[in-house]
């Protein structure tokens, strides 16, 4: 009789951890649908965002936002795979140029371009327009970020940089 009542709460303590952990459920946004793991009434774990506009996330997210290892197809099925980190994704062009993808269960999908610094700031990067003839030039805020974290570097060396989007690896 003993054995069996530990058995039977036993098994309800083991029952009762793995609901609260996490579940499939469909959760409805802005501009996107999600399918996966929830936690806490949130996208939590692994799952799949289908975006209004036909194109699909696969992979991790946390608190809504996707975070974590994952795979991107846009409307026109070009894939993205590898790790986001806050919705971005640092899709490497070449050594110096990459485009950042941003994905938002809110808002879709939006994209920008960055280039690397030069000399003092080469290990930063600033926002970039591209032009109608396929280069790269920094827009008028990346230049401005780009000078001052320049004057910073020269300075006295306890600058902040001045770029918003800093460092981090490349995916793609």
């Amino acid at each position: 009789m003993k054995i069996n009542k530990i058995l039977t709460i036993t098994l309800f303590i083991i029952f009762s951890s793995l609901t609260s952990i996490a579940y499939a459920e469909t959760l409805k946004f802005g501009s996107s649908t999600y399918e996966g793991e929830v936690k806490k009434g949130k996208a939590y774990g692994i799952g799949i965002i289908t975006f209004t506009d036909g194109s699909k996330y696969e992979g991790k997210v946390k608190k809504n936002r996707i975070h974590g290892k994952g795979k991107y197809t846009d409307s026109d099925n070009n894939v993205f795979e590898g790790k986001f980190r806050g919705g971005k994704f640092k899709n490497k062009i070449d050594k110096k140029t990459r485009e950042i993808i941003e994905l938002s269960v809110d808002n879709g999908k939006s994209n920008y371009f960055e280039i690397r610094g030069k000399g003092a700031v080469s290990s930063e990067w600033f926002e970039a327009d591209k032009t109608s003839s396929g280069t790269y030039e920094l827009t008028a805020k990346g230049r401005r970020d780009m000078e001052k974290a320049v004057q910073d570097a020269a300075g006295d060396g306890s600058g902040s940089g001045g770029s918003e989007s800093s460092g981090g690896g490349c995916g793609g």
